[in-house]
Protein backbone atom coordinates (compact mmCIF):
# COMPACT_ATOMS: atom_id res chain seq x y z
CA UNK A 1 0.00 0.00 0.00
CA UNK A 2 2.83 2.36 0.92
CA UNK A 3 4.56 2.08 -2.46
CA UNK A 4 1.25 2.56 -4.27
CA UNK A 5 0.52 5.80 -2.41
CA UNK A 6 4.10 6.95 -3.01
CA UNK A 7 3.64 6.31 -6.74
CA UNK A 8 0.37 8.25 -6.84
CA UNK A 9 2.11 11.20 -5.16
CA UNK A 10 5.06 10.88 -7.58
CA UNK A 11 2.78 10.95 -10.65
CA UNK A 12 0.86 13.97 -9.36
CA UNK A 13 4.13 15.82 -8.66
CA UNK A 14 6.14 14.78 -11.73
CA UNK A 15 3.61 13.72 -14.35
CA UNK A 16 2.54 15.76 -17.37
CA UNK A 17 -0.97 16.54 -18.55
CA UNK A 18 -2.01 14.58 -21.62
CA UNK A 19 -5.07 14.76 -23.84
CA UNK A 20 -6.61 11.45 -24.92
CA UNK A 21 -9.58 9.86 -26.72
CA UNK A 22 -11.90 10.20 -23.70
CA UNK A 23 -11.80 14.00 -23.71
CA UNK A 24 -10.72 13.99 -20.06
CA UNK A 25 -7.07 14.98 -19.62
CA UNK A 26 -4.82 12.68 -17.60
CA UNK A 27 -1.65 13.21 -15.60
CA UNK A 28 0.73 10.83 -17.30
CA UNK A 29 3.97 9.27 -16.10
CA UNK A 30 5.16 6.45 -18.41
CA UNK A 31 7.35 3.59 -17.29
CA UNK A 32 6.44 3.33 -13.62
CA UNK A 33 7.10 0.03 -11.90
CA UNK A 34 5.70 -1.61 -8.79
CA UNK A 35 7.05 -4.77 -7.19
CA UNK A 36 5.10 -7.03 -4.84
CA UNK A 37 6.35 -9.96 -2.80
CA UNK A 38 3.38 -12.21 -2.10
CA UNK A 39 5.22 -13.70 0.87
CA UNK A 40 4.47 -10.40 2.56
CA UNK A 41 0.77 -10.56 1.78
CA UNK A 42 -1.69 -9.89 -1.02
CA UNK A 43 -1.18 -6.47 -2.70
CA UNK A 44 -4.64 -5.00 -2.07
CA UNK A 45 -5.31 -1.31 -1.49
CA UNK A 46 -6.87 -0.24 1.81
CA UNK A 47 -7.85 3.37 1.06
CA UNK A 48 -11.19 2.39 -0.44
CA UNK A 49 -13.55 -0.56 -0.70
CA UNK A 50 -12.44 -3.19 -3.19
CA UNK A 51 -14.80 -5.05 -5.52
CA UNK A 52 -12.83 -8.22 -4.88
CA UNK A 53 -15.55 -10.68 -5.88
CA UNK A 54 -16.03 -8.83 -9.15
CA UNK A 55 -12.28 -8.94 -9.83
CA UNK A 56 -12.19 -12.69 -9.19
CA UNK A 57 -15.21 -13.19 -11.44
CA UNK A 58 -13.56 -11.19 -14.21
CA UNK A 59 -10.36 -13.22 -13.97
CA UNK A 60 -12.34 -16.46 -14.09
CA UNK A 61 -14.08 -15.13 -17.20
CA UNK A 62 -10.77 -14.31 -18.85
CA UNK A 63 -9.42 -17.78 -18.08
CA UNK A 64 -12.55 -19.32 -19.57
CA UNK A 65 -12.20 -17.27 -22.76
CA UNK A 66 -15.46 -15.39 -22.12
CA UNK A 67 -16.39 -12.69 -24.65
CA UNK A 68 -19.93 -11.89 -23.50
CA UNK A 69 -21.04 -9.45 -20.77
CA UNK A 70 -23.85 -11.78 -19.69
CA UNK A 71 -21.35 -14.50 -18.84
CA UNK A 72 -19.28 -12.02 -16.85
CA UNK A 73 -22.40 -10.97 -14.93
CA UNK A 74 -23.10 -14.60 -14.12
CA UNK A 75 -19.65 -14.68 -12.54
CA UNK A 76 -20.45 -11.62 -10.41
CA UNK A 77 -18.69 -9.09 -12.63
CA UNK A 78 -20.66 -6.21 -14.16
CA UNK A 79 -17.76 -4.01 -15.27
CA UNK A 80 -18.11 -5.13 -18.91
CA UNK A 81 -21.78 -4.14 -19.28
CA UNK A 82 -21.05 -0.59 -20.42
CA UNK A 83 -18.37 -1.66 -22.87
CA UNK A 84 -20.72 -4.19 -24.41
CA UNK A 85 -23.95 -2.20 -24.60
CA UNK A 86 -23.30 1.54 -24.12
CA UNK A 87 -20.11 2.26 -26.06
CA UNK A 88 -21.31 4.10 -29.19
CA UNK A 89 -18.23 3.18 -31.19
CA UNK A 90 -18.66 -0.50 -30.40
CA UNK A 91 -22.42 -0.41 -30.98
CA UNK A 92 -21.75 0.82 -34.53
CA UNK A 93 -19.03 -1.76 -35.16
CA UNK A 94 -20.10 -4.40 -37.71
CA UNK A 95 -18.12 -7.01 -35.79
CA UNK A 96 -20.44 -6.68 -32.78
CA UNK A 97 -22.76 -9.69 -32.61
CA UNK A 98 -25.73 -8.32 -30.72
CA UNK A 99 -26.48 -7.53 -27.08
CA UNK A 100 -23.74 -8.22 -24.53
CA UNK A 101 -21.21 -9.22 -27.19
CA UNK A 102 -17.67 -7.98 -26.49
CA UNK A 103 -15.81 -9.36 -29.47
CA UNK A 104 -12.34 -10.90 -29.38
CA UNK A 105 -11.25 -9.51 -26.01
CA UNK A 106 -8.72 -10.68 -23.41
CA UNK A 107 -9.82 -14.23 -22.73
CA UNK A 108 -10.32 -15.08 -26.40
CA UNK A 109 -6.71 -14.12 -27.10
CA UNK A 110 -5.50 -15.94 -23.99
CA UNK A 111 -7.24 -19.22 -24.74
CA UNK A 112 -8.06 -19.17 -28.48
CA UNK A 113 -5.52 -16.94 -30.24
CA UNK A 114 -6.32 -17.35 -33.98
CA UNK A 115 -3.20 -18.55 -35.79
CA UNK A 116 -2.94 -18.80 -39.57
CA UNK A 117 -0.16 -20.09 -41.82
CA UNK A 118 0.04 -19.58 -45.58
CA UNK A 119 2.35 -22.21 -47.04
CA UNK A 120 3.27 -22.89 -50.69
CA UNK A 121 1.88 -26.19 -51.94
CA UNK A 122 5.41 -27.01 -53.10
CA UNK A 123 6.59 -27.08 -49.47
CA UNK A 124 4.94 -30.32 -48.42
CA UNK A 125 7.34 -30.85 -45.51
CA UNK A 126 6.19 -27.58 -43.90
CA UNK A 127 2.53 -28.44 -44.53
CA UNK A 128 2.91 -31.87 -42.94
CA UNK A 129 4.73 -30.43 -39.92
CA UNK A 130 2.04 -27.78 -39.46
CA UNK A 131 -0.74 -30.38 -39.66
CA UNK A 132 1.03 -32.44 -36.97
CA UNK A 133 0.98 -29.34 -34.77
CA UNK A 134 -2.82 -29.40 -34.84
CA UNK A 135 -3.51 -26.98 -37.66
CA UNK A 136 -6.15 -27.77 -40.27
CA UNK A 137 -6.35 -26.63 -43.85
CA UNK A 138 -9.14 -24.12 -44.39
CA UNK A 139 -8.42 -22.63 -47.82
CA UNK A 140 -6.21 -22.71 -50.87
CA UNK A 141 -5.29 -20.13 -53.47
CA UNK A 142 -2.72 -18.80 -55.89
CA UNK A 143 -0.42 -15.79 -55.72
CA UNK A 144 2.11 -14.77 -58.34
CA UNK A 145 1.53 -18.02 -60.16
CA UNK A 146 2.29 -20.12 -57.08
CA UNK A 147 -0.32 -22.24 -55.32
CA UNK A 148 -0.61 -22.14 -51.55
CA UNK A 149 -2.75 -23.48 -48.73
CA UNK A 150 -3.98 -21.68 -45.61
CA UNK A 151 -3.97 -23.55 -42.30
CA UNK A 152 -5.59 -22.51 -39.02
CA UNK A 153 -5.42 -23.35 -35.31
CA UNK A 154 -6.76 -21.70 -32.14
CA UNK A 155 -3.80 -21.48 -29.75
CA UNK A 156 -4.34 -21.82 -26.01
CA UNK A 157 -1.55 -19.56 -24.74
CA UNK A 158 -2.34 -20.12 -21.06
CA UNK A 159 -2.20 -23.90 -21.48
CA UNK A 160 1.14 -23.57 -23.28
CA UNK A 161 2.53 -21.52 -20.39
CA UNK A 162 1.38 -24.04 -17.78
CA UNK A 163 2.83 -26.94 -19.77
CA UNK A 164 6.17 -25.14 -20.21
CA UNK A 165 6.37 -24.23 -16.51
CA UNK A 166 5.98 -27.94 -15.73
CA UNK A 167 8.20 -29.38 -18.47
CA UNK A 168 10.82 -26.65 -19.03
CA UNK A 169 10.79 -24.20 -16.10
CA UNK A 170 14.17 -22.75 -17.11
CA UNK A 171 12.71 -21.36 -20.34
CA UNK A 172 12.73 -17.59 -20.83
CA UNK A 173 9.85 -17.91 -23.28
CA UNK A 174 7.01 -18.56 -20.87
CA UNK A 175 4.70 -15.71 -21.78
CA UNK A 176 1.37 -14.92 -23.34
CA UNK A 177 0.01 -11.87 -25.12
CA UNK A 178 -3.35 -10.14 -25.49
CA UNK A 179 -2.45 -7.49 -28.09
CA UNK A 180 -3.53 -9.15 -31.33
CA UNK A 181 -3.01 -6.33 -33.85
CA UNK A 182 -5.09 -8.07 -36.50
CA UNK A 183 -8.16 -8.13 -34.25
CA UNK A 184 -8.05 -4.84 -32.36
CA UNK A 185 -10.98 -3.58 -34.44
CA UNK A 186 -12.97 -6.66 -33.37
CA UNK A 187 -12.82 -5.83 -29.65
CA UNK A 188 -15.15 -3.73 -27.54
CA UNK A 189 -12.01 -2.62 -25.67
CA UNK A 190 -8.37 -3.37 -26.58
CA UNK A 191 -6.46 -4.95 -23.68
CA UNK A 192 -4.88 -2.65 -21.08
CA UNK A 193 -2.87 -5.35 -19.31
CA UNK A 194 -1.49 -7.11 -22.34
CA UNK A 195 1.76 -9.00 -21.76
CA UNK A 196 2.51 -11.54 -19.05
CA UNK A 197 5.80 -13.40 -18.51
CA UNK A 198 6.40 -16.14 -15.94
CA UNK A 199 9.80 -16.67 -14.31
CA UNK A 200 9.95 -20.01 -12.44
CA UNK A 201 12.84 -20.55 -10.03
CA UNK A 202 13.51 -24.27 -9.72
CA UNK A 203 15.98 -23.79 -6.87
CA UNK A 204 13.65 -21.82 -4.60
CA UNK A 205 10.39 -23.39 -5.82
CA UNK A 206 9.03 -19.92 -6.53
CA UNK A 207 7.52 -18.28 -9.58
CA UNK A 208 7.46 -14.60 -10.50
CA UNK A 209 5.20 -12.82 -12.94
CA UNK A 210 6.04 -9.70 -14.93
CA UNK A 211 2.95 -7.85 -16.14
CA UNK A 212 3.07 -5.02 -18.67
CA UNK A 213 0.15 -2.58 -18.76
CA UNK A 214 -0.13 -0.09 -21.61
CA UNK A 215 -2.69 2.14 -19.89
CA UNK A 216 -3.89 2.20 -16.30
CA UNK A 217 -6.16 4.32 -14.13
CA UNK A 218 -3.68 4.71 -11.28
CA UNK A 219 -6.07 6.52 -8.97
CA UNK A 220 -8.40 3.52 -9.16
CA UNK A 221 -5.52 1.04 -9.16
CA UNK A 222 -7.23 -0.93 -11.84
CA UNK A 223 -5.13 -2.46 -13.18
CA UNK A 224 -0.10 3.73 -13.10
CA UNK A 225 -1.32 6.14 -15.70
CA UNK A 226 -0.27 5.26 -19.25
CA UNK A 227 2.52 2.66 -19.17
CA UNK A 228 3.17 0.48 -16.17
CA UNK A 229 5.40 -2.50 -15.52
CA UNK A 230 4.53 -4.73 -12.60
CA UNK A 231 6.60 -7.50 -11.07
CA UNK A 232 4.78 -9.86 -8.74
CA UNK A 233 6.75 -12.51 -6.90
CA UNK A 234 5.06 -15.56 -5.44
Amino acid sequence: MKQYLELVAHVIKNGTKQANRTGVNTISFPGAMLRYDLKEGFPAITTRKMAFKSAIGEMCGFLRGVNNAAEFRALGCKVWDQNANENAQWLANPFRQGEDDLGEIYGVQWRKWPAYKQIPVSNQAAIEQTLKQGYRQIAEGEEGGHAYVVLYKAIDQVRQCVDTIIKDPGSRRILFHGWNVAQLDEMALPPCHLLYQFHPNVETKEISLTLYIRSNDLGLLYPPTETAHYLMAA
